[in-house]
């Protein structure tokens, strides 16, 4: 067997070199494409952007499954974590899946869009979304930010709805309540759009209104990837606001399975089970989501109050009546200034991730069938994904450790400031994390 050249999560280029499928792309989106990422030093990071938080129970959870043979995803654990998810968003109908857009997809399939049919998206958000719009046969349009915010307003789907909109999805961004989802969710329900919110971003969330987001729309999804205030390693689900939806989502997740006829299949579908494994190690984390979002309103506090002093070359990310993102951005003056913060901090530990890339512009459009798309122009979407970053948001940090990342950061802007010595070793949040496992 031949030994595998840099085994890595991630799936390197088909070419020797990605210069080449850069080379040939339109000058708007060369031109526009991110830098590379900043690097550590060679101690690593001693602040990661986001750290998967879990506690003993639910490895107990995990070991008990194990022990009884319920490991699949027709083991009493997915039903079982249905049940904590109905109880939080009180909603009839949940299903787990295997990832965020696997329960996307599942959700863009039982509005029964077809080839003609529009479906009205974010631009600043996780490519996947675009990605199970266009597998399912629709085509995305891509809505432009509002001014000051990292969502789309009621106007920005106005502007760009026509008689083929059949849908909306919903992303509430990084944590951040989109502002009209009120007024979105009453013009779906006039003009007979489905709405579903991705809140892959936006568990335990809520929007103005106090309402949490995930409940406005005729389905809802989310990912439990391990980067989410709740996590199951990988997996999500999607849950819908009538028990009509149940059967239906219930094939949809499991091949097109019908109950009737075990190995009769009446439509083409994904398999997008979660199995009883992942179910158990999240199960007993969902009804603690209200606890870990009040905790990231505590996070961002510090925040603001920290970087306070530097307004005007530094904008923190939108602030809702509700204020919990799930991770916590700022907004420099120009490119170059955020590519300079974003090194600064790598060079002291601090890691940071630029904010998305607009949908309308990624390559994937012009080695694909949306060839054009990409000379559209949404303003505040492309100024936010080249100014925008965020920073280290998770549940281990404390008061001194916001303190030390905002004293980082005003050091780059101002020469006078010293920067403390950091409260923290690196690994420090492995110790952390053995110590809510030992309980």
């Amino acid at each position: 067997m031949g030994k595998i050249w840099n085994p890595s999560l991630y799936i390197g280029s088909i070419l020797e070199s990605h210069e080449h499928r850069v080379a040939i792309l339109p000058k708007r989106i060369k031109d526009s494409m991110p830098s590379p990422e900043p690097k550590p030093g060679d101690k690593g990071w001693l602040y990661r952007v986001l750290e998967p938080y879990y506690s003993r129970e639910c490895v107990e959870n995990v070991m008990q499954a194990m022990l009884e043979g319920q490991i699949s995803s027709g083991a009493a654990w997915p039903r079982k974590m249905v049940q904590e998810i109905c109880n939080l968003y009180k909603v009839p109908v949940a299903l787990p899946t295997s990832s965020g857009a696997s329960a996307l997809h599942v959700a863009l399939l039982a509005c029964n869009l077809g080839p003609q049919d529009m479906v009205l998206v974010p631009a600043l958000t996780m490519v996947a979304v675009a990605n199970m719009v266009k597998m399912v046969g629709a085509k995305p349009i891509y809505c432009d930010c509002a001014p000051g915010s990292v969502n789309p307003s009621l106007a920005e789907l106005r502007e760009k709805a026509t008689p083929r909109t059949k849908a909306v999805i919903v992303c509430h961004t990084y944590g951040v309540a989109c502002r009209d989802i009120v007024a979105i969710r009453d013009l779906c329900k006039e003009k007979g759009w489905w709405l579903v919110e991705d809140i892959c971003e936006a568990m335990g969330t809520r929007a103005d209104n106090g309402e949490l987001v995930g409940t406005f729309g005729d389905f809802a999804v989310t990912s439990l990837y391990a980067n989410k205030p709740i996590t199951a390693g990988d997996g999500g689900w999607v849950h819908a606001r009538d028990q009509k939806h149940h059967d239906r989502l219930k094939s949809l997740v499991n091949h097109g399975f019908d109950p009737a006829y075990h190995f009769l299949h009446f439509e083409v579908a994904p398999n997008a089970k979660m199995n009883g494994l992942g179910a158990a190690f999240v199960c007993s984390q969902v009804k603690t989501l209200p606890e870990v979002m009040e905790y990231r309103g505590q996070v961002a506090s510090w925040y603001r109050q920290e970087l306070a002093g530097i307004s005007g070359t530094l904008r923190c990310i939108e602030q809702r009546q509700i204020d919990a993102p799930w991770v916590f951005g700022v907004e420099t003056n120009d490119r170059r200034s955020r590519d300079e913060l974003r090194d600064h901090l790598a060079v002291h530990g601090v890691e940071t991730r630029n904010y998305f890339y607009p949908l309308h512009l990624e390559p994937a459009n012009f080695y694909g069938d949306e060839v054009g798309v990409y000379d559209i122009v949404l303003p505040n979407a492309e100024r936010l994904a080249q100014t925008g970053f965020y920073l280290p948001t998770h549940s281990f940090l404390q008061p001194d450790d916001v303190l030390y990342i905002c004293t980082v950061i005003r050091a780059f802007y101002k020469s006078d400031v010293t920067i403390m010595a950091p409260p923290r070793v690196h690994h420090w949040v492995d110790v952390e994390r053995s110590k809510l496992l030992k309980g």
